[in-house]
């Protein structure tokens, strides 16, 4: 499913880059000008981040509405500038994007972006409709609201899961920490333990990229855990399973998060039949073929983009920018987009457990749901027709 990345083609409009700066409220108040909405992806500089399938689906989505005639007939002109995973670079992007006369962004998919830009969004009234959101901050700023799940959520509603559906008792969560994540990811383990009741048997948060998984696996033998969940990808996903193998832990559950979804694993777990595994959906799963992926799937195939959540979320991203948007009467500025979201009555997507929604929160986490798949004979197949959703969720 993984492919390579490809460089995204970027409209630059040199006349509004000239004439445009980073004060006022944008240059889209011109009923004869393109609405500009801006992204900021980390492109580059990354081990395997696939964030060009959230900006190519975001575009064409937005260059269907332009075919269809626009907003009110006017055009959007996305505008995507890649950070290179490099929190400079990232600061830089966004007011490049801005002296550009973008009024709000939607499809980013940035691993530093939020925590280097959140202040900064809030001073310059820019709203962020992100399509992958990786760091606290995205789910914690009054002005960016991520699609996805997200990974701390994603811990929480998986605990829930195995507690909750497959009936287990003895939890333990290994967690690989992402730079300013420990807090989110303590969080994510205690809201379970307030919905549920229950105390986690093991929540260990030392695992290093270069870590031998052994001694872990081993502690979680010995202390009889039922469930593993854990929120690293396919680098150490697959080792984890297989070594469970070698430790005969074939009676307990292996609960990963979407970054492990991804036919990569499936094919590399193929020959485990014996093992229990299973991920946990951001989206509608997108191998499953069902009436809510079916417009995504479609528009994705037509510009050569496969299947994976992080093209889902960048439609998903797009799709909701364009029906704010819709709602907007007169000016288009960045003041009048996020007054426009204060508003928004929540919008629902069948690609989603729980519908989008903005309002006066100081924080947003719209999406509070995951459908669980698991690992059988080499391919990923849904356990959960509905979505698990999070107890409390309130986005």
């Amino acid at each position: 499913m993984r492919h390579a990345l490809k460089t995204i083609s970027v409209v630059v409009t040199v006349a509004g880059t000239m004439l445009a700066t980073t004060t006022g409220c944008g240059t889209s108040d011109d009923p004869s000008s393109p609405i500009t909405i801006g992204a900021l992806a980390s492109l580059t500089g990354n081990d395997g981040f696939p964030a060009e399938d959230a900006t190519k689906t975001a575009q064409a989505v937005f260059d269907r509405v332009n075919k269809q005639g626009g907003i009110n007939g006017r055009k959007i002109q996305f505008v995507v500038k890649d950070d290179a995973t490099n929190p400079g670079r990232a600061s830089q992007a966004v007011r490049e994007l801005l002296a550009q006369g973008a009024v709000a962004f939607a499809g980013d998919a940035t691993i530093v972006g939020c925590a280097v830009n959140s202040a900064y969004y809030k001073q310059q009234s820019l709203a962020v409709v992100s399509a992958v959101g990786v760091d606290p901050v995205c789910f914690n700023s009054p002005n960016i609201a991520s699609v996805n799940v997200g990974p701390f959520t994603s811990i929480t509603a998986n605990l829930y899961f195995a507690s909750e559906t497959l009936g287990h008792s003895k939890l333990c969560n290994f967690v690989q920490l992402t730079p300013g994540g420990q807090a989110a990811y303590t969080a994510a383990v205690t809201r379970w333990e307030k919905a549920t009741g229950k105390k986690i048997t093991i929540n260990d948060d030392s695992i290093q990229p270069s870590s031998d998984l052994t001694p872990y696996l081993l502690r979680a033998k010995s202390a009889g855990c039922e469930a593993v969940v854990f929120n690293a990808a396919q680098p150490q996903v697959v080792p984890m399973v297989k070594i469970a193998k070698a430790q005969g832990m074939q009676n307990v559950d292996f609960l990963f998060l979407g970054v492990s979804y991804t036919e990569g694993v499936a094919r590399a777990l193929a020959d485990l039949k014996d093992m229990k595994v299973y991920a946990g959906s951001e989206f509608e799963p997108y191998t499953d073929d069902t009436e809510a992926n079916r417009d995504w799937r479609s528009l994705a195939e037509s510009i050569g983009v496969a299947g994976s959540s992080f093209s889902q979320g960048g439609y998903v991203a797009a799709q909701t920018m364009v029906e704010v948007l819709k709602t907007i009467k007169g000016d288009i500025t960045r003041e009048s987009v996020t007054a426009a979201l204060k508003t928004l009555k929540p919008i629902s997507n069948p690609m989603t457990g729980t519908p989008f929604t903005w309002g006066d929160a100081t924080s947003h986490a719209p999406n509070q749901a995951v459908k669980m798949v698991k690992l059988e004979d080499g391919a990923w197949k849904t356990v959960t027709p509905d979505f698990v959703v999070v107890p409390g969720a309130d986005g």
